[in-house]
This record gives C-alpha cells, structure tokens and sequence, in this order.
C-alpha cells in the first residue's frame, strides 16, 4: 500500500524529467501498476489467512451436523468452506482472476503449498464422504475431527513464508502490521473455540478439548482486549478508530455473554445451539473489524 508521500515525490520526479504531455499518462500507469500489485499481494495474504480459519470452519460444520443442528443449512456452509479452501490452492498452483491471485512462482511457497495440497486432498475427501443420503459417515467425522489442526498447522506455516516475502508498505510501522494478524487470528478462534466447545459437550476427548477450548478462550480474550486497549507485551497497537473501536466493543459484549457458556461444565442441548448462534455473529464481527482495519492502511 503506497504512501501518499510516495506518490507526490514520484509525480515530482516525473515532472524534471518528463514533458509536460507526458505526465498524466505516465503517472497513471506507474500508480495503476504499483497499487495493482499492492492489492494482488495483500489479496494472497487475505486468501491464505483465510483458509487457516476455513479449516476449523469445516470442523464446526461437522460437529454441528453431527448433533443434528441445522443439518442441511450447515451442509451448504461446509461445502462453500470447502470450496473456498480448494479455490486457493487451486489458485496459487494455476491462477485465478476472479481471485485476483498469478501463478506461484516462489520454489519455498510452492514446496510447502504441495505440504497443504497432499493434506488437503485427503482432507476434502472426507469432507465430501460426510453426509450422504441423509446420513452421516461416522469415518469422514472422526477423520475430519482428528486431522483439522494438523491442516491448521501447515496452513499457518504457508501464510507465514508468504507474509514474510511479501513487504506491506503500512507508513513502515509493523506493530499495526502485527495488529491486523491479530485480528485476523481472531476469526479462526470463533471457530476453533465452538468446535471444541462440542467435542467436550459429547464427550469426545473431553479433557483434551476441555484443555484446548481453554486456550484458546485465553488468546481470544487477550487478542480482543490487545485490540481494544493495545498490549505493548504481544506487539498489538491500540486501534483508534472510531468506528472500528465500536465494533471490538459490540464483539466484546457478544464474547462476555459466550465466554460464560463455555465456561459452563453441564451446558443443556439448547444452551449449546444458541451458543451456535452466538459464534455466527461473533464471526460476522470479526470479518468486519478485519475488513476495516485493513481499510485504515490504504492511502
């Protein structure tokens, strides 16, 4: 993202160095080219921050057929997840326009996208094996339950080396670039967070997913209130905006109300799909305070 600094001192030199006729043309193209390609850049770390969210998203959605919560509804959501998981990868491997994403090109992204795309496939295999018929492959769930973090995990490691070959021109201050990881991981978290939230409602690894659902309650709360007030400690700047400020409060307010049935131990059946209900807007949120606050770095 380019600083208007950077624009008005690239239009200066332009103007000693060119004819006058010549200038408009000149200056539209370079702007045109380098935003394009801020965008494109950003846009990859966008997709592929995405996907590690889309991994537990796909995880939640077969927990919550599982326990017959608005099955055909949570279907359609797990199929589009996988879909756009797929899309990405298919993306960095071939391109796709509508994506704004080339061809990939780097050996080290590449080789550790083959790491994602061998997990993957597997992966989306099951996905697709889940319900059937009416019926749910009681081998696909505990496939998809046993192998999502593992996809978690390598998706983070790729959106790592990508994040760092590509320089984000946010005024050179990083802790803000920090600050948008930050947010970013807080979309993942509502989904993770549900996830095990059920697993230890039916009882499947219940102190293992009591232990993780614990965790990552921790890095919500600490990612929220890091948002909301800075935490020098985790590198979060405070966000000033206004706006996005009013957002991280209404995601707080809907936190606290869900953060006390997931503390709860003996959480009733409805307890638990309103809890459902509470990650969807808690998710919404947090799209939109991600959306916003990359909107705040474009000059």
């Amino acid at each position: 993202m380019l600083k208007k600094f950077n624009l008005l001192f690239l239009a200066l030199l332009l103007t000693l160095s060119l004819d006058a006729k010549d200038i408009r043309s000149q200056l539209n193209s370079i702007i045109k080219g380098a935003f394009a390609k801020q965008e494109s850049l950003s846009g990859v770390i966008d997709l592929a921050t995405n996907n590690k969210m889309l991994s537990q998203k796909m995880a939640k959605c077969a927990v919550l057929i599982k326990n017959g919560i608005s099955v055909e509804s949570n279907y359609k959501i797990l199929m589009q997840s996988a879909k756009e998981f797929n899309d990405f990868i298919e993306g960095m491997y071939n391109g796709n326009e509508s994506l704004k994403l080339k061809k990939e090109s780097d050996k080290q992204i590449l080789e550790e996208l083959d790491e994602v795309n061998e997990v993957w496939k597997k992966f989306q295999l099951q996905v697709e094996n889940l319900y059937k018929n009416g019926k749910l492959n009681k081998t696909a769930y505990k496939y998809i339950i046993d192998n999502n973090e593992k996809l978690l995990r390598i998706s983070h490691k790729l959106t790592q080396t990508i994040q760092s070959k590509v320089i984000l021109n946010t005024n050179d201050n990083h802790v803000i670039v920090n600050t948008l990881k930050f947010a970013d991981r807080q979309k993942m978290l509502t989904q993770k967070m549900l996830k095990e939230k059920f697993l230890v409602y039916t009882h499947e690894n219940e102190k293992r997913n009591n232990v993780k659902l614990r965790g990552s309650m921790i890095l919500f709360r600490n990612g929220l209130n890091g948002l909301i007030n800075g935490d020098n400690k985790r590198g979060i700047a405070k966000v000033t905006n206004i706006s996005i400020q009013q957002k991280l409060k209404e995601m707080q307010v809907l936190y606290n109300e869900s953060e006390e049935l997931y503390k709860k131990h003996n959480v009733s059946f409805d307890e638990i799909k309103g809890l459902a209900l509470l990650d969807k807007n808690l998710l919404d949120l947090s799209i939109q305070v991600v959306t916003m606050i990359k909107n705040t770095l474009v000059y």
